[in-house]
């Protein structure tokens, strides 16, 4: 997966805030289900995206992704599953693509039908439209990836073809058309290269797009979702400076809130959760505090202790794509494309990746 090189070569100390920033981030996200597996320490996440007009469904899921986290390790892992992939579905009589599900009752469906199928046990989810989406990436600043001349190109070309489905969406009266038109212009790319910036609407079209397959799509969908994590952990490190009862608060804070992990207060977590609190604004979730709160002082003295050696836990995230057939040419079933995979192969391949004890 290509990455961001300038992020690797950030100054020690920098490193240090945007990592344990950005693990907090990632215990307080709602990205999915909080479930223990296998006895260990590992927790998942489930994220799903659609291009509807609503966050609970409606439309075929376009992005299902799975986040596996360890507590005390710091290890991230990010797995995609391909929305081309046929699953059993009780009610049809032949498998179904699996963002079946989504369309017909929402995330919560989803889930059981993906847990069902796989042998997961995961509890909660995120779930967001295509609008909420590019908006969250909006509000932290945006991301940065590597865009080919061949994908800007692909990307503006998806610019009509939105512009006219936001234009039926303003017709119908769910958006103005001043607000069409300030999508589509906003949409529209002139760069390309390593490390282009990227606003949420472009970020959003950039993971959605197959012209080559779908599965170079799903890199592009990993990519994005990473460097938003990214840009999360850098849009905190910019308000919060953390350190603990080992090494000192650095002199130079600035206008930062100091935060003691060994010591922290309830208005320190107060503050940090306002912080990332657009994220359940602007998604449909089931996560409880109790679930936030319950690892986050983990994470954070996980992600901290490794940026003290200099080990960066964000550039040394594992990312995969599912089904093992992904590259396989496609079954039709029904008159439908995708691809008919090994349920339990395919369920032993993903736990095996998410809970693999951390060989460093």
């Amino acid at each position: 997966m290509r990455r961001n090189a300038n992020r690797a070569k950030l100054p020690m100390k920098r490193m240090l805030l945007r990592l344990t920033a950005l693990m907090m981030v990632l215990c307080l996200l709602p990205l999915g289900a909080l479930a223990e597996n296998e006895g260990d320490d590992w927790v998942t996440f489930f994220l799903l995206c659609n291009e509807g007009m609503t966050n609970a469904g409606g439309n075929s899921g376009n992005t299902m992704m799975v986040v596996g986290m360890n507590p005390n390790s710091g290890k991230i892992r990010l797995l995609v599953f391909m929305w081309d992939t046929f699953v059993q579905y009780e009610g049809y009589d032949v498998p179904q693509r699996i963002g079946m599900p989504y369309r017909n009752n929402g995330p919560e469906e989803t889930l059981e039908v993906f847990n069902t199928n796989f042998g997961m046990d995961i509890d909660l989810f995120m779930s967001l439209n295509y609008l909420n989406l590019a908006s969250l990436i909006d509000t932290f600043g945006g991301v940065e990836v590597d865009v080919s001349r061949a994908e800007r190109n692909a990307l503006n070309g998806m610019v009509g073809s939105k512009e006219e489905r936001l234009k039926a969406q303003a017709d119908s009266g769910l958006l103005s058309q001043a607000v069409v038109e300030m999508l589509a212009n906003e949409y529209y790319l002139n760069e390309y290269g390593p490390d282009t910036h990227l606003n949420g609407l472009q970020a959003v079209g950039f993971g959605w797009l197959q012209y080559d397959s779908v599965y170079n799509c799903c890199l592009r969908e990993l990519e994005v979702i990473a460097d938003l994590f990214s840009s999360v952990g850098d849009s905190i490190a910019e308000k919060v400076v953390l350190y603990s009862n080992e090494y000192d608060l650095p002199e130079d804070i600035g206008s930062r809130r100091p935060i003691n992990l060994d010591e922290m207060t309830e208005e320190d977590i107060d503050f940090l959760r306002e912080l990332v609190s657009p994220i359940f604004e602007k998604s449909y979730n089931n996560l409880s505090d109790e679930d936030i709160v319950g690892i986050s002082t983990t994470l954070m003295k996980a992600a901290y202790d490794a940026s003290r050696q200099g080990y960066d836990i964000f550039s040394a995230v594992d990312r995969t794509i599912l089904p093992l057939e992904a590259m396989n040419e496609y079954d039709i079933v029904a008159g439908t494309k995708g691809h008919l995979v090994d349920a339990e192969a395919n369920g032993e391949a993903m736990r095996a990746f998410l809970f693999a004890e951390d060989e460093g």
